[in-house]
């Protein structure tokens, strides 16, 4: 019996170094940094920022787009594609190209229905961003 509580305690000691050696191995795989969802960069000195997603970002927040049209000779868009800041200023995102979007003004005079017409804003055939608008201005000014 002493033998075999000798190869017990032996066997035991063995495992316990091999098992911190395996964790160790893992780790590495799990601490692998993912790209960043979204990189943000100033456009000149406007005070405008582009934001650009990867494909994931633009999936997971479900951006939806909206081309800026002409209806009854006013510029017109999506209502929902409307944003405010804190100080009343409207505006919109615009969809450029590929999966980068920018703030643009947009000067509302007035709504009808579920479109807002324009005095000034992107010219007809811009795409707008119909959803996930709150969700850019957040990346743009970084809150979390």
């Amino acid at each position: 019996m002493h033998r075999t509580t000798r190869w017990i305690a032996a066997a035991a000691v063995v495992v316990g170094a091999a098992l911190p050696l395996a964790a160790c191995g893992q780790s590495g795989a799990t601490t692998a940094k993912a790209p960043a969802p979204a990189t943000i960069e100033p456009v000149g000195d406007t005070g405008v920022k582009r934001i650009t997603l990867t494909d994931k970002a633009v999936e997971r927040l479900a951006i939806e787009t909206f081309p800026v049209a002409v209806h009854d000779g006013r510029l017109v868009m999506p209502y929902a594609a409307l944003l405010y800041l804190p100080d009343g200023t409207t505006f919109t995102y615009t969809n450029p190209e590929g999966n980068s979007y920018v703030r643009a003004p947009v000067t509302v005079e007035n709504i009808r229905g579920d479109q807002a017409v324009l005095s000034s804003g992107p010219p007809t055939g811009t795409l707008v961003v119909t959803a996930g608008g709150t969700e850019l201005w957040g990346a743009e000014f970084g809150i979390k």
